[in-house]
């Protein structure tokens, strides 16, 4: 019998969720759900901090071409974003530098279709996963608010192709965001953070059996979105989620594997509590759709302070 598939799952920050394998299956550092209620409304100049704090109670796992058809598990993670927003800018606009610092732990069990029946693998992990780092604009209107920012997504977690799992992803990530928010007087938002990922290559990879080296996720188009209403002053309710639209297969030794393209559609409840200068966050998501993703629910509970 072939030695079976397995898998390497992380998150980045945000919360960043991964899943690859000694036959990766997914392999990306960049994530959804950190933009939600004014995603495109940058704060005010000044130093921000952003906690998020996130569970994932994994439902499925599912790879068709890698063979994954199944899984369960669970990852915790703790994030923290830093983000500075200057006095001045450009053509009317404000600076503004941002990172995000996971740390997290997570296990799971998969089940992979080999040429010699189903076979379950697990296991767990734990640690930094790897960091973003970014940099851009934004600008202001009574009505209309929207940022332009490049991040690059860092291979600052560890990775040991020997290992079932993995806090890090072991490859750069470059990806552009603009992101827009709508506030109204009458109290309704309407936000939207898009991405663009390109990941380059992880030359640690190897797959089993073929000997193949090197593993490049497919690049990727994916949108955080959110539509709320102000009860009160301080108090916000909405519904949030993501779109995520893998744009080609995944690359094994430079080779495309077929049906290694991915989507997802989640949605969920959210609210904002706001308080002077803190701010508490939730949100419940879930996956309607999904292919070739894993399918999790999602707890988020963010605090927020401005200095």
């Amino acid at each position: 019998m072939k030695q079976a598939r397995g898998l390497v799952f992380g998150i980045f920050l945000l919360a960043l969720v991964l899943i690859q394998s000694t036959a990766q299956a997914f392999n990306s550092s960049s994530f959804n759900g950190t933009a939600d209620f004014y995603a495109g409304a940058a704060p005010p100049p000044g130093l921000h901090l952003i906690d998020y704090n996130v569970f994932l109670d994994i439902k499925k796992v599912e790879s068709k071409g890698q063979g994954l058809t199944d899984g369960k598990g669970s990852l915790t993670a703790v994030a923290f974003r830093p983000i500075y927003v200057s006095e001045k800018g450009v053509l009317g606009g404000n600076f503004l530098l941002h990172s995000i610092i996971p740390l997290l732990t997570a296990e799971a069990k998969v089940t992979a279709q080999t040429s010699g029946g189903a076979v379950t693998v697990q296991g767990h992990d734990g640690g930094l996963g790897d960091i973003y780092f970014g940099a851009g604009m934004a600008w202001h209107t009574p009505t209309w608010h929207w940022l332009t920012v490049l991040d690059i997504i860092t291979p600052t977690g560890s990775f040991d192709p020997n290992k079932p799992i993995n806090a890090g992803n072991n490859a750069f990530i470059i990806e552009p965001v603009v992101a827009v928010s709508g506030l109204f007087a009458n109290g309704m938002e309407v936000s939207a953070k898009l991405m663009y990922s390109y990941h380059t290559r992880n030359d640690d990879f190897v797959e089993a059996g073929t000997g193949l080296k090197g593993y490049q996720t497919g690049q990727a188009i994916h949108m955080d979105y959110m539509v709320s209403y102000a009860l009160t002053r301080e108090f916000k309710l909405g519904v949030t989620g993501w779109v995520w639209q893998g744009l080609e297969d995944d690359r094994i030794g430079g080779r495309k594997r077929a049906d290694t393209r991915d989507r997802e559609f989640s949605m969920g409840p959210a609210a904002r509590y706001q308080s002077g200068k803190f701010a508490l966050l939730g949100k419940y998501v879930v996956p309607l759709s999904a292919e070739n993703r894993i399918e999790a629910n999602q707890l988020w509970i963010d605090l927020v302070y401005s200095f």
